[in-house]
C-alpha cells in the first residue's frame, strides 16, 4: 500500500512534507506505531494540523487494522 504524502503549508505555497504530526495522527484515530509499520511516513518534530492531512489519514485509517491487544 503506497500512502499519501502529507501537504505543508508555507505562507502560499502548498508542497509535499515529510510525514504526518503525531496531532493529525490522533485527530484521525490513528496509533503512530500502527501508521509506522503500514508505511505511512510520521514526523515527530511537527507540531501543526492541517485538516486536509486528517482527511487523507482517515481514508488510510479505513483500511489498516487495529492494533492488537496483548493478552494478559
Amino acid at each position: 500500500m503506497q500512502a499519501a504524502k502529507p501537504t505543508v503549508r508555507s505562507g502560499y505555497i502548498v508542497r509535499a512534507g515529510r510525514g504526518y504530526s503525531l496531532g493529525e495522527l490522533k485527530e484521525a484515530g490513528l496509533d503512530p506505531r500502527v501508521a509506522r509499520k503500514s508505511g505511512v511516513p510520521v514526523d515527530v518534530w511537527r507540531q501543526t494540523k492541517h485538516p486536509e492531512n486528517v482527511e487523507q489519514l482517515k481514508s488510510i485509517a479505513k483500511t489498516t487494522e487495529p492494533a492488537k491487544k496483548k493478552k494478559e
